[in-house]
């Protein structure tokens, strides 16, 4: 019979391996392009978040103003992303992307999705199954935590 520890070991060693391998498949991508994995994020979250503002994008990409603040700048210098005056409070802005900011958001998608289509050869029973078993792990761990004390 296996041991309870030795298949949770198991389990975060194979999540741990794959993490890995996304993370250099994705920084290769990134480097392809000239992004940081923060930029790449910030593009993404102002591409699915037009006209947000600094404060709500520093809160969706986990990061404090002053660092989403230096990002953006670099963003905006680059000619990624605009800063615009808001009508309704001329003391907030929002923050679009340019059009080369969506271009290069739309190559990174492109370059991703063409690195990650072998997972496409799986079985699409075992990608369901996979992504069964994943939402049940999900809805597990997050039980557990809700249940804790803090």
């Amino acid at each position: 019979m296996n041991d309870p520890q030795d298949q949770l070991q198991k389990i975060v060693n194979s999540f741990r391996q794959l993490h890995q391998l996304f993370y250099q498949i994705r920084r290769k991508d990134l480097d392809e392009v000239g992004l940081t994995s923060i930029q790449f994020i910030v593009l993404k979250i102002i591409s699915e978040n037009p006209n947000i503002g600094l404060s709500e994008l520093a809160q969706l990409s986990y990061m404090g103003n002053s660092t989403t603040s230096g990002v953006v700048d670099r963003l905006v210098k680059a000619g990624l992303v605009v800063r615009e005056r808001c009508m309704e409070d001329r003391r907030s802005i929002s923050l679009h992307l340019t059009e080369k900011g969506v271009e290069l958001r739309n190559l990174t998608y492109s370059i991703g999705l063409k690195r990650l289509s072998p997972l496409l050869e799986l079985p699409a029973d075992d990608i369901e199954q996979l992504l069964t078993i994943h939402q049940k792990m999900i809805e597990k761990l997050t039980q557990r935590r809700e249940t804790e004390p803090q």
